[in-house]
């Protein structure tokens, strides 16, 4: 029927332009989006189309013509009645009639609604684009109706688009997106849209830093605003993420919101079971982790109930490896400096062991679970015990046996390995777990570094008489002797090497000794020779020769080695200072002249 109105007007000889503009007027007043049949969708974004393209330089055509499309996109997906492309059309209305508030709020509309029914994202936003809208978003500051239509469009084409592209530098975005929430605190929907709006621009501008402490409360702010809303408060969450990621100065500009930490770990508490649980639990514990610079702060974090948090994190999200990756990181961070008797009251030693069972075959989940449990191991003997009582032990030596190619996983289970085994009563059972530890040196004898940290966790296991003997038939031995020799002038290789060689070199309940070959002596005598200032490895490497001369073979391979009797000399000569006084100094004294009493001894008897 407007067809025909229009039809019998064009005839009587009407203007096309007033025509155009009453079809369409008609149109948009008559049909909003809930009586849009799908076959009339296409027919009515053509007729907007084309008096869009038609009249350019109608203000009226192009406001009605974008609320046409506006409706038409809300109605139906634009993938059956539309296509990207229309957003071209939309931005040169809004370029042409950029003083027009009617035309500049419409298309606005229109490409935020057309960009919201995609159901497949554009390749990428051109910079020109972005720059039309923050004109706008500019120019109408006080205008409350055009800032939330534009900001709306401008997240609309920021989370439409695979690929942001470059970030047009030369307008302050984040000073548009401040100045506008701060003439407008009380607007739910501009709150919404410039939150997503920092969210997606502060990943990629390298300027965000300048504006962290105006950005920072107006993203607390949106936190009490959106309590009940979880994609509003896991777009707030993420976007303070990419700020605590800053440097320094962002996160004390952070720190400087007393309330900026229990704002966080409230949103911990009050999301746990929303649809975007997971990405605001790993975005809060991301965030802890990287607030806690020091021990000062994360005693505070754990007073708080970051800790506490945490680990209902893990509790509840044990089957989602991203939640346990960011959780167990965290919690390897806090627990550092965090109040021991909260830790205790606590089940973070189960929960971390049960979280690395609930996903053995995930190496970034082992890889953290490992170093959260050295670093709990390290803080009271008391946690070592519940370690190991949960299984902790055998989940770390599963999980480098599983990922033995892994020189990260190997380093922080043989560092959680030696730190449990420190304490006495448990050598035995983590001891069961020494094979893992010969297997990653094995594996990883080319690390200098890792060479340090296994062959100083075999030192410490090699003390329990079961696990000296689990090492000996796994040739933890010539290990030990290649990392001496790969690493002569590494001071702590050869000295946790050379601890390691005297607790293995005797078994005092099988009355046998070591037997040693030139090259083994040849191996501890370098570092003698490498080291002569230094005091541990002269005195182990005395004890080492000493116990080696219970053995008449070994007593013969040393009394041919020159230069043995001057080393043992100088090292007594070196410490006889630190010797005076002391009884374990005295004892080492009269050791190394009863080693070469000894070996000559011998020689003078064969």
């Amino acid at each position: 029927s407007e067809f025909e109105n229009v039809s019998t007007k064009l005839q009587e000889g009407a203007d096309r332009e007033q025509c155009c503009m009453a079809l369409l007027a008609n149109l948009r007043d008559v049909l909003p989006p809930s009586v849009i049949q799908r076959d009339k969708a296409t027919w009515l974004r053509s007729i907007a189309l084309h008096s869009m393209n038609a009249y350019t330089d109608s203000a009226h055509i192009q406001a009605m013509g974008c609320t046409l499309l506006s409706h038409v996109y809300v109605a139906f997906s634009t993938d059956s009645i539309g296509q990207a492309r229309d957003i071209e059309n939309i931005i040169n209305a809004l370029k042409a009639h950029t003083t027009c508030s009617t035309v500049v709020s419409s298309a606005c509309m229109a490409a935020r609604n057309l960009c919201s029914s995609l159901t497949q994202q554009m390749d990428s936003v051109d910079c020109d684009k972005l720059n039309i809208i923050l004109d706008v978003m500019d120019h109408y500051r006080d205008d409350l109706d055009v800032i939330e239509q534009s900001s709306g469009a401008l997240f609309a084409l920021c989370t439409s688009s695979k690929n942001l592209g470059q970030i047009p530098e030369d307008k302050s975005i984040f000073t548009i997106i401040i100045e506008s929430l701060q003439k407008h605190p009380h607007s739910v929907e501009l709150y919404r849209c410039c939150i997503g709006l920092l969210w997606s621009f502060s990943s990629i501008s390298g300027r965000v830093e300048e504006f962290v402490p105006n950005l920072v409360p107006l993203l607390l702010k949106s936190l009490d605003m959106f309590e009940k809303d979880d994609e509003m408060i896991d777009l707030a969450v993420n976007a303070l993420l990419i700020l605590s990621k800053g440097g320094f100065q962002s996160v004390l500009a952070m720190l400087k919101h007393e309330t900026f930490i229990d704002s966080i770990i409230s949103c911990m508490f009050k999301f746990i079971d929303t649809p975007r649980s997971h990405s605001i639990q790993t975005g809060c514990c991301d965030i802890l982790s990287n607030l806690a610079l020091d021990n000062y702060l994360r005693a505070d974090m754990c007073a708080r109930g970051g800790t506490s948090r945490i680990i209902m994190a893990l509790n509840h999200f044990c089957h989602d490896h991203l939640v346990v990756c960011t959780a167990l990181f965290a919690l390897a961070n806090l627990i550092s400096g965090a109040d021991v008797e909260i830790l205790r009251g606590s089940e973070i030693s189960k929960t971390i062991v049960k979280s690395m069972q609930s996903h053995p075959i995930n190496l970034t989940v082992q890889v953290r679970g490992a170093s959260a449990l050295w670093v709990l191991s390290s803080r009271n003997e008391v946690f070592k015990e519940r370690i190991v009582q949960y299984g902790g032990a055998q989940v770390v030596s599963e999980a480098m046996t599983r990922f033995v190619a892994s020189e990260t996983m190997q380093s922080k289970g043989s560092i959680a390995l030696w730190s449990l085994a420190v304490h006495r009563s448990l050598k035995a059972q983590v001891g069961q777990s020494a094979v893992c530890v010969v297997n990653g040196l094995a594996a990883h004898v080319c690390s200098e570094k890792l060479c340090e940290e296994c062959v100083g966790a075999i030192k410490c296991l090699s003390i329990d008489e079961k696990t000296k003997k689990l090492l000996g038939e796994n040739d933890a031995l010539d290990l030990i002797f290649s990392a001496m020799c790969l690493y002569s002038e590494n001071a702590t290789i050869q000295q946790s090497a050379l601890a390691a060689l005297s607790n293995l070199s005797v078994d005092v309940n099988a009355n046998q000794v070591l037997r040693i070959s030139s090259d083994d002596l040849d191996t501890i005598t370098n570092g003698m020779r490498t080291h002569p200032k230094v005091k541990d490895i002269q005195e182990s490497a005395i004890i080492v020769l000493r116990n080696f001369t219970c053995s008449p073979s070994n007593c013969l391979i040393l009394q041919q080695d020159a230069h043995l009797p001057g080393l043992i000399r100088s090292a007594v000569v070196n410490f006889n200072d630190s010797f005076q006084g002391r009884a374990e100094g005295q004892y080492r004294m009269r050791s190394s002249f009863s080693l070469i009493v000894r070996i000559y001894s011998f020689a003078f008897v064969v």
